[in-house]
């Protein structure tokens, strides 16, 4: 069993699945409510489903690109559970993770690139590129960007966690092993649009910002 979290976007949403398939999906609205919501939604609605089966074997967690503020409710609630069950806790691209479900539509056509885009306010967009051709390859991004994009775009997909939880849970049977993210991105996130992230599926939970916060915290003056 895989528990999936991710607060990339307004939406807050946890999932169950396994390699048999998705188990529980939970899910709330709510750019500025991650922080009330998550717990919320896992006591009402994982908890529940975890009584009688079996054990959590790691924890999968949204990396973003995403919101500073929003995005980091998702990878320290998913840290805390993994480490409270002693279980690994894996990244994942939610770029990724949408472009997994496009790549599951399209089954069976004729080898493609499609784009994935969400909102990064501000009139820009967090992106990257697929190429699907048997398997599914990003082939450049994320990085942020205001420039028009090539299609097919397949914007704002919501995140399915139960089918990303399968999919986690296929990747550890497979033997993947969770990469570093590069060190060029910086703490509080950077515009460089170079950056390049490694290609996956699995990380380790460092979040994605590609940008300044909105909000910094001004240096106290010099004596």
């Amino acid at each position: 069993m895989i528990l999936a979290v991710d607060t990339s976007s307004a939406v807050t949403v946890l999932g169950l699945g396994d390699a048999t398939g998705p188990r529980v999906r939970a899910r709330a609205e709510g750019a500025r409510r991650h922080a009330e919501e998550i717990d919320t939604l896992f006591a009402s609605a994982i908890a529940p489903a975890l009584v009688g089966a079996p054990p959590v074997r790691a924890v999968a967690v949204g990396i973003g690109p995403g919101p500073y503020s929003g995005l980091r409710v998702g990878i320290a609630f998913g840290i805390g559970l993994a480490r409270a069950w002693g279980v690994p806790i894996l990244g994942v691209c939610s770029l990724d993770v949408r472009a997994w479900q496009v790549a599951d539509s399209l089954a069976g056509s004729e080898p493609m690139e499609f784009t994935v885009a969400t909102d990064a306010r501000r009139k820009e967009n967090y992106t990257a590129r697929y190429r699907l051709d048997g398997h599914l390859e990003r082939v450049w991004g994320p990085v942020v960007s205001a420039d028009d994009l090539p299609d097919p775009v397949h914007r704002d997909v919501e995140i399915d966690p139960a089918a990303a939880a399968v999919r986690v849970a296929g990747f550890i049977d497979d033997g993947c092993v969770p990469q570093p993210v590069d060190d060029e991105l910086a703490v509080h996130g950077s515009d460089a649009s170079t950056f390049a992230l490694g290609p996956g599926p699995l990380f380790l939970p460092t979040p994605l910002y590609l940008r300044q916060p909105d909000i910094t915290i001004a240096g106290l003056a010099a004596p």
